[in-house]
């Protein structure tokens, strides 16, 4: 069946999941009511406040040497609202969590550490990981600008 056909509904058969899995069906559906899963259960809300500070720095890198062009401004602002834009989204989903309040403190987190799909990573590890790029480019694009200021 191809998706335009979906709209037919004489082109598919609707199974009743009762009829051909009677034994699983209730255990099944029981479980499609299910609450939605945590979205980062092991990563405090601090992570995000750094993770803020630091693209925050990075924009305050662009703005801080590249300002004084007038053509730069507006790409300037065009990635303030970019940035703004990637930690808005997943901030107001985050708040539609039932219990946001479960997520461990940062030192829980630090003495801890945390799951991934590739096995487990330290909590100082981890947050190199999300830090590591957004900082390096800060400090490349001062780099830049103070090599500009001085050319």
């Amino acid at each position: 069946m191809r998706h335009q056909e979906l709209h037919n509904l004489e082109a598919f058969d609707i199974v009743d999941l009762a009829e051909v899995w009677p034994e699983r069906a209730a255990e099944i559906e029981a479980h499609s009511e299910r609450r939605a899963a945590f979205a980062a259960p092991d990563v405090p809300a601090a992570a995000g406040v750094l993770m803020v500070g630091v693209y925050a720095a990075l924009m305050g890198a662009f703005a801080l040497t590249l300002a004084h062009e007038s053509h730069a401004t507006f790409a300037i602002a065009i990635g303030v609202f970019f940035v703004a834009m990637f930690f808005a989204v997943p901030a107001a989903f985050l708040r539609l969590e039932r219990n946001g309040g479960r997520r461990p403190t940062l030192t829980a987190f630090l003495e801890r550490g945390m799951d991934t799909a590739t096995g487990r990573i330290s909590g100082a590890g981890a947050l190199v990981q999300m830090l590591i790029v957004p900082f390096l480019l800060a400090l490349a694009i001062l780099a830049i600008g103070v090599i500009n200021l001085l050319i």
